[in-house]
């Protein structure tokens, strides 16, 4: 993450600078083909869906309606209307002007490539997952047709739209690392269920040969991005020394007590970042009490749901309180109220004399927290 530009006209000029590259790229690409090759005229056996896609074609300097651009057709179309071309156009033989040639595929596939991963880092939103198809698409189709050249047209092979297929789930499950999911959505797209054995094949070795370089791409955004994350299974090194609960959990807890000022709690949330913090009452030797979420927290300051520093002259413990509450009382359902858009720290206005107010914890604190041992093995907790 060191490496990003956080600064907004630094990626304000990158986002343009890209796009303008990416134009620019997607314009010559057809150019420098310059080949038209003349549109199928015996459909006979074509289906409605097949001849919808030979009138998507692009004639991009060349005769329209005669003729059309292999590179055009698959740049200046939709990524949908592209990755259906890949699919479903018949490929009969060396000789067939109806397929696009290997030539076209692999111009296409590689700056396409290049440009999805460019694209893919800069501050705009922009996925992998249409790109991934539509590459990996173009790339089995460029192994199905040179494995018909190969064969010299014999029939050996399947047809050139399986193998768009295959390599659609190819790339895509090497960078997601999705099998079984990502084997549903396919079977969904094409409803065939023949495909089922090959694409869990395919998704397989996908995932097991991105394995043996690197993690999945969603893994390594996780922890570029410091995302709390608890992987399913445990590491090695902790099954290996029977590494406790004691050995790996934080030391400087941050708390907070059931009664607490109003100025100390504001601190708190400004100067660190946790989503729950716990509750302990500090005069009964650390007791812990519950916990209280950052919402709630930011919510109860923001209205002022604090009483007077005169209520209490300084806190003691729960029990010399008994059930008399120090400070207003918000019901929960006004905090939930506010769900998805809960008030941050920096909405909360804390005036002159707020600072040493009291905040009871105590009425909105979760009183059954999940909690751990600190002698439990983490293969357990």
């Amino acid at each position: 993450m060191k490496h990003i530009n956080h600064s907004p006209s630094r990626r304000y000029i990158e986002v343009v600078a890209i796009s303008i590259f990416v134009t620019i790229i997607s314009f010559v690409m057809p150019l420098v083909w310059n080949r038209c090759t003349e549109l199928p005229t015996d459909m006979q056996d074509w289906s409605n869906q097949e001849k919808n896609l030979v009138e998507a074609l692009v004639p991009f300097r060349c005769v329209a309606g005669k003729e059309y651009n292999e590179v055009a057709s698959l740049i200046f179309t939709d990524a949908d209307t592209a990755i259906k071309q890949l699919f479903h156009f018949r490929e009969a033989g060396q000789d067939d002007s109806s397929t696009f040639s290997s030539a076209a595929l692999f111009l296409f596939f590689v700056p396409y490539v290049f440009m999805a991963t460019i694209v893919y880092g800069i501050a705009i939103p922009s996925g992998l997952f249409v790109p991934s198809l539509l590459s990996g698409a173009a790339f089995g189709r460029l192994c199905g047709h040179l494995l018909h050249k190969l064969d010299h047209t014999s029939g050996t092979f399947a047809d050139s739209g399986t193998y768009a297929l295959m390599g659609a789930a190819a790339v895509l499950g090497g960078m997601a690392r999705m099998t079984i999911s990502l084997t549903v959505i396919l079977l969904e797209a094409t409803g065939d269920m023949q495909y089922v054995l090959p694409l869990m094949l395919t998704l397989m070795a996908a995932r097991f040969t991105g394995n043996v370089f690197n993690e999945g791409l969603y893994d390594i955004h996780i922890k570029l991005k410091n995302i709390p994350f608890l992987e399913p299974e445990v590491p090695t090194i902790a099954e290996r020394h029977e590494i406790v609960a004691g050995q790996v959990m934080s030391t400087d807890v941050k708390c907070l007590r059931p009664v607490e000022r109003a100025g100390v709690v504001y601190e708190l949330l400004r100067n660190y970042s946790h989503g729950t913090f716990p509750i302990v009452d500090t005069a009964s030797q650390g007791t812990l009490y519950g916990t209280a979420s950052r919402s709630m927290l930011c919510t109860l300051l923001q209205r002022r749901a604090f009483g007077s520093p005169d209520v209490l002259s300084e806190y003691d413990g729960c029990g010399s309180l008994g059930p008399k509450r120090l400070s207003p009382l918000v019901q929960w359902d006004t905090i939930v109220r506010a769900y998805p858009c809960y008030p941050t720290i920096d909405d909360v206005e804390m005036r002159p004399g707020d600072e040493n107010c009291w905040l009871d914890l105590r009425p909105h604190a979760n009183t059954a927290p999940h909690t751990v041992n600190e002698t439990a093995s983490i293969q357990v907790g």
